[in-house]
């Protein structure tokens, strides 16, 4: 068919677009509707996991943490790490660190601070010490220090 392709991945970035703005107005359901739409539609285009797959999976990821199913969104974070991995895309595989450690913050502290230290050491060598994103991890660690005492 022609063209059969190219309209899955149109509409998979609309999909994708869609469950950015839900889970921003704070509609979880069309948020993880869309998310699960536009990473089947991703999956019909390849054979193997790529970074695109990698981005959908995370992003259904975070919506699932939202919603507290977090069997799921650990497979989903743990699918895209391993693809971030397999591509060298630091900043993105400290990005699902950092997921990973929010999710599991409260029933694994101890792993959850070695992943926001690698998640902050991967951000800080990218993006300097004083960035944003590198102080909300610090931050992070610190209640996280106090979690663990």
């Amino acid at each position: 068919m022609w063209g059969t392709r190219k309209h899955y991945i149109a509409d998979a970035d609309r999909e994708y677009g869609v469950a950015v703005l839900a889970l921003v107005n704070g509609d979880l359901d069309e948020a993880e509707r869309a998310a699960r739409t536009a990473l089947k539609l991703r999956e019909r285009t390849t054979k193997e996991d790529t970074p695109r797959i990698a981005a959908d999976a995370r992003m259904l990821a975070e919506i699932l943490a939202e919603s507290d199913a977090r069997a799921e969104a650990n497979a989903l974070y743990q699918r895209a790490l391993t693809v971030y991995r397999r591509y060298e895309l630091q900043y993105d595989a400290a990005v699902c660190l950092h997921g990973l450690a929010r999710l599991h913050a409260d029933t694994e502290p101890a792993l959850s601070r070695e992943r926001l230290q690698l998640a902050m050491w991967i951000k800080r060598s990218i993006l300097g010490g004083i960035h944003p994103e590198v102080l909300e991890l610090l931050n992070e660690l610190s209640g996280n220090a106090t979690a663990c005492r």
